[in-house]
Order: C-alpha cells, then structure tokens, then sequence
C-alpha cells in the first residue's frame, strides 16, 4: 500500500470516512499507526475507538493508542499547571497575557486534553511586553537563553515568539509577540495579522482559567497557522482544532470573510474549510458560507500534505522554495537557532553539509519530491 494510501486511511479515522480504513493488513496498520505517532494523533485515535466512533485495530495497535493516551493525560496535567504558574507570573508584571492553539483548545472544545497532544504550550502578550515578560519567567525560575534587551527587542519585532523557555518541571513554553509572523517560503506574502485586535477581544474562559482568543479571532489564527504559516505539514490535528472550535463557538461568518478577504486570508480558509468538510464533518463546508469554490484536484493534492513525512518536512519545504524559485534565505541559521548558541565556521559548514546531503537524498524520493511540488503550488493557489 502506497504511503498516499495510508495517509489518507489515517485521516478517515479522524472524521466520518472512518469505515475507508477498515480492510488494513497487519503490516498497512502498522504503517498506519507510525505515521499517526509521527502525527501525534494515537491518543485521538484511542478516544475515539473508546466512544464507538471507529472499529477496532488490531490489538498490538489498540495498546499503542492507549498507553499514549494515558502518558499523554499525565503531560497535560503538567502543562496546564505551567500555563497557570506562566500566567501568575506574567500577571504579577501586569502583563496580560493570551493562550494559543492547543493550550486554548484542549480544555475547551476538545472531549478530553488527554486527547489532544501538545509539543509546548502558546501565549502572546502585546509586542512591547515580550521582553519584560521573558525576563520574569526566567525570574521564576523558568529555562531560557540570557539575551540582552536590545536582543529581545529585535526578536519581539522580527520574530513570531521569544526562544524557547521551560518550566522548573521541563514544559516548553513559546512566548508570542505576534499571532503569525514571517512565511514559510522565502519571499512569499502573509496575511495581514492585527495582534492588537487579537489582545482586545480576547475573553477569559472557566473552564481554562485564563484568557483565550475571541471566536473569529481563534479560527483565522488556525487557518493562517495551518495553512499559511506551515502549509499543511501541520497534519490531521488542524483539521480537528477547526471543527471542534467551530462546533463549541459561535462564528459570525459573514464578519469573518469580510476580514478574511481584506486580510488576505479567504483562500486558504475555502481550501481548509473543504478539507475538514471532505475528512472530518460533511455539510462543515456549506455552514461557513464559503464564497470561494476549491476544486477537487487542489484538495486531493492538499490533503496529502496533511500527512507528509514529518521526517522530511525541511526537504519539502527546501524542493517548494527551488520550485518557486524562492530559496533565498533557505540555509540560513534561524535566530531561534542562534539564541540557543552560535556555531562555529566549522560547525555551521558541518550544518550545511549534512542539510545538503539530505536534499539530495530526498530529491531521490518520489514522494518527498511530489511533497515539495505539491507544496509550491499550494503556495501559489493560496496567493492567486
């Protein structure tokens, strides 16, 4: 069975095409259930199998799901306590601060956190108190580079979020500045982002404790980051964020086309729409009141993106760039990478090396090659 194939068995268990899965050999459900590992999907899968929503996989496969389910629970708990005691301490600042993506969604419109799996948890604070706030969760103990103030200004203006800090008990957290920031493909436009907009209208939620973003706002925050910000290497997940919050919250949809045009963001929003529509919930599509048609051969490429090879996701994006004729920039050290540590000449023409190697390698793979084409003509359908 091609990796096509599996790919999108893994999305039918994430929506109602759930049967198209059934039929899986031994070996294909193992494949399967890498691929949703790499996706970070197993304790999704084992929620579902638990309410009747799927058949059962084989029982080696069912264990994975489960023991990942119940590992998963334990992190959540230790990532909202991070949220909390991150929140406590921004406050203390009168800094106030917003939570994102996953830390908004697992507590909120999610039927269990242990479901879904989060790699850090996400708040933006206005662009003028990212460098206060950084300084205070290193204050509290949190884990983070020493930079100086003229270092975290100039991340607080060029970059999405500050370097990476963790928790005294090792939870990542990635303070934003920005709700989206700079394209995936060197030279390639952004939609218009209001962060201001996104500070003042967020309200806070019982059920998380602390304030998340407003209905509209939280749904093109979802759209851009999976669509414009990764173009779809993002995977399943984005598909089910969007219908859940869309299901749980009340979205004024003509407001929101009205902004997603003037914003630059109605196309990938019609091609995300579709696509949870197509894999996670049929009649999604009409209830947005899309203005925008998507034909099918733009999803059928599109959905595969959703499950790539995580593994060669840097591969994907550097063939786009050579497609697109947009590899500028493409082997620079990210400053995200440079806060951690500045390599060496040596060291950095090491980096290159083995980066080099590995285009190579993947230009050699049908897949990988289809990927990083693919995702170049995502990039130009979304501009128009």
């Amino acid at each position: 069975m091609t990796r096509a194939r599996i790919g999108r068995a893994l999305l039918a268990l994430c929506g109602h095409r759930s049967g198209e899965a059934e039929g899986l050999s031994a070996q294909e459900w193992q494949e399967l259930d890498a691929l949703a590992d790499q996706h970070r999907l197993r304790p999704l899968l084992h929620g579902r199998l638990t309410r009747g929503e799927i058949t059962a996989p084989p029982a080696d496969v069912a264990a994975l799901w489960q023991e990942a389910h119940r590992a998963n629970a334990i992190t959540m708990l230790s990532q909202r306590r991070a949220l909390l005691q991150a929140m406590e301490v921004l406050a203390g600042e009168g800094i106030g601060a917003v939570a994102l993506k996953g830390s908004a969604l697992a507590w909120t419109v999610w039927p269990a956190p242990a479901e879904r799996v989060m790699r850090d948890i996400d708040l933006i604070v206005a662009a003028h108190n990212a460098s206060g706030g950084y300084k205070a969760l290193r204050g509290a103990g949190w884990e983070a580079p020493e930079l100086s103030d003229a270092q975290l200004a100039e991340f607080a203006k060029a970059e999405t979020h500050l370097p990476p800090l963790h928790s005294p008990e090792g939870v990542m957290c990635e303070l934003h500045a920005h709700v989206w920031g700079r394209p995936p493909l060197p030279g390639s436009p952004m939609p218009a982002s209001d962060d201001a907009h996104l500070l003042g209208h967020a309200r806070h939620s019982e059920k998380l404790g602390m304030a998340i973003p407003a209905a509209e706002d939280m749904l093109a925050h979802l759209v851009v980051h999976a669509a414009c910000s990764h173009l779809l290497n993002v995977g399943p997940m984005a598909l089910v964020d969007i219908d859940l919050w869309c299901a749980k919250k009340v979205i004024d949809w003509p407001a929101y086309w009205e902004r997603a045009k003037g914003d630059g963001f109605d196309r990938p929003s019609a091609l995300v729409f579709a696509l949870v529509d197509r894999w996670r919930r049929p009649g999604f599509l009409a209830g947005t009141k899309s203005p925008l048609d998507v034909d099918d051969d733009v999803l059928d490429e599109s959905e595969l993106l959703l499950v790539q090879d995580l593994d060669a996701r840097k591969d994907v994006s550097a063939i786009a760039s050579l497609s697109a004729g947009k590899l500028g920039g493409r082997f620079e050290q990210h400053p995200l990478d440079r806060a951690e540590g500045r390599t060496s000449f040596s060291q950095r023409i090491g980096q290159l090396a083995r980066r080099t190697a590995s285009l190579g390698r993947s230009l050699l793979s049908r897949e990988t090659r289809r990927d990083g084409l693919a995702t170049a003509r995502l990039q130009k359908w979304m501009e128009g």
